[in-house]
C-alpha cells in the first residue's frame, strides 16, 4: 500500500483517473489531509532536484509509491483483494524493485568509475586521448568500484538487519506493546541498497560540478593580507591553527569532502527515511558499512593501482 509522502501513513490509492483523456485527480490524504504524493504529477527534473536536496518526500514516493497503481473512477470498487493475491502482488512488486536496483546500480558504479578513473589517470604529454594504459586503468577501477560498492551495500543491508531485529526484540520486552509504523510495515531488504543509490545522486551532481569548475589546478595566493587585519588571523593554539590549515581555500580537497563528509550524510538521511528509526541507530548502520568498505578498499587498492601513489590515492577516496 502507498504511503503519503508528508505523514507516511498509508493511502488506498494516490490519485484517480476518469474516462476522459490525462484527466487525474490526486487523492487526499486521510490522516493530515494534503495530496498524498504531488509528484504523481511532476516531472522527473523536479524528482531529481528534490533528490538531490534530499527532500523527505521524494524518497517516499521513488521507495514505496513509484508504480502504485490509480483508482479509476468508471470501475466499480470489488471486494478486498485475497492474502493470496497480496503476497503474489508484493513478491512481483520486491522482483521489480531488485531489478531496478540492479539497473541504477550498473550506472552509478560505471559513473563512479569514470569519475574516480579520471582522478587516477596519469597526466600524460601523447596526444592520443585514450591509451592501452587508460583502458587498463579503466578496466581495474571499474571492476575495483563495483567490488567496493556490493560490500558496501552487503554491509548496510546486513547492519540494518541486525539494528532492526535488536530494535524489534526491545520493543517486544515493553510491557506497552507499540504497533510498528507504516514505514516498517512497508518496509522491504529490496528498500536499502536502492535508497543507498537514490541518496548518491548529491554526492555525484557535486563531484560534476568540481569536474566542471576544477580548481585543484589554480595558484595558491601569495598576497600577504591587509596589515590591519593580519591580527585576525593568528592562532597561538595549535588545535585552532590546524583546523584553520584543513578549512584553507588551497589546501583543502573538496572531494575528499563531497565523498566522505556530504555521502555519508545523504546516506544517513536516506536511511533515516526508510528505516524509520533512530538517527543513532543510522549512524551505526553508516559506520558498520564504513568499516566493511575501508577494509576491503585496502585490499582492493593493491590491485587497481599498479604502483603505491595510485593505491594510496585510490584507497583514500574509498572510505564512504
Amino acid at each position: 500500500m502507498p504511503l503519503c509522502v508528508s505523514c507516511a501513513q498509508p493511502v488506498p490509492h494516490l490519485y484517480t483517473v476518469y474516462q476522459s483523456a490525462n484527466n487525474v485527480r490526486l487523492e487526499q490524504c486521510p490522516a493530515c489531509h494534503s495530496f498524498a504524493d504531488p509528484y504523481v504529477e511532476h516531472d522527473n527534473l523536479i524528482v531529481l532536484l528534490d533528490l538531490i536536496l534530499l527532500k523527505r518526500g521524494v524518497y517516499r514516493h521513488l521507495l514505496f509509491n513509484r508504480g502504485s497503481p490509480p483508482r479509476y473512477a468508471a470501475t466499480k470498487p470489488g471486494p478486498d483483494d485475497t492474502a493470496g493475491n497480496a503476497t503474489t502482488a508484493d513478491h512481483t512488486t520486491d522482483n521489480a524493485r531488485w531489478m531496478l536496483t540492479l539497473r541504477v546500480g550498473l550506472a552509478v558504479v560505471f559513473i563512479d568509475s569514470f569519475i574516480r578513473w579520471s582522478e587516477l589517470r596519469p597526466r600524460s604529454d601523447s596526444q592520443e586521448p585514450w591509451t592501452t594504459e587508460d583502458a587498463h586503468l579503466f578496466a581495474r577501477v571499474l571492476l575495483g568500484c563495483l567490488v567496493e560498492t556490493l560490500t558496501f551495500h552487503a554491509g548496510i543491508t546486513a547492519s540494518s538487519f541486525i539494528v532492526l531485529s535488536f530494535h524489534d526484540w526491545f520493543a517486544s520486552r515493553k510491557t506497552e506493546k507499540d504497533k510498528p509504523s507504516p514505514v516498517r510495515q512497508a518496509l522491504r531488504y529490496s528498500h536499502i541498497p536502492l535508497c543507498l543509490l537514490y541518496s548518491s545522486a548529491t554526492k555525484f551532481f557535486l563531484l560534476f560540478l568540481l569536474a566542471v569548475w576544477d580548481t585543484s589546478t589554480t595558484q595558491a595566493s601569495s598576497v600577504s593580507p591587509p596589515h590591519e587585519y593580519a591580527h585576525t588571523l593568528r592562532f597561538e593554539n595549535t588545535i585552532f591553527l590546524s583546523i584553520w590549515n584543513a578549512l584553507d581555500d588551497n589546501t583543502l580537497d573538496r572531494r575528499w569532502v563531497v565523498r566522505n563528509v556530504l555521502g555519508g550524510m545523504s546516506a544517513g538521511f536516506g536511511l533515516r527515511v526508510v528505516l524509520d528509526c533512530h538517527p543513532a541507530f543510522t549512524t551505526l548502520i553508516i559506520l558498520a558499512g564504513w568499516a566493511v568498505k575501508t577494509g576491503v578498499a585496502s585490499f582492493v587498492s593493491g590491485f587497481v593501482g599498479q604502483d603505491r601513489i595510485v593505491g594510496e590515492a585510490w584507497l583514500e577516496y574509498s572510505i564512504p
